[in-house]
């Protein structure tokens, strides 16, 4: 038999209390290097966070494996906020 799953209706997950604090520690960052930087241009800025994690990676990571681990967690994460940033019924057609 299968399950009737209720998709339309189910309720969104809830965020864990270690999840929420990690959000607010990286908006935390996020505004202090807003107030650094505020007219760098963000290619730059997207850099330096690249480098700036990858130095953070290196040292969490004990390989390649473990590192590639990391960076994959980031791009969900980045993806998240992007989708979140630019919702779909609001995106614009491309521009000709």
């Amino acid at each position: 038999m299968a399950k009737d799953v209720k998709t339309s209706k189910a309720r969104p997950k809830r965020a864990s209390a270690a999840a929420i604090r990690d959000m607010a520690c990286s908006e935390l960052i996020a505004r202090k290097l807003a107030k650094v930087a505020p007219d760098e241009d963000p290619a730059h800025v997207a850099g330096a966070i690249a480098i700036f994690a990858t130095e953070t990676i290196k040292r969490s990571a004990n390989n390649l494996l473990e590192a590639r681990a990391y960076l994959d967690g980031l791009r969900v994460g980045i993806d998240g906020l992007l989708k979140n940033a630019f919702p779909e019924n609001d995106q614009e057609k491309p521009r000709e």
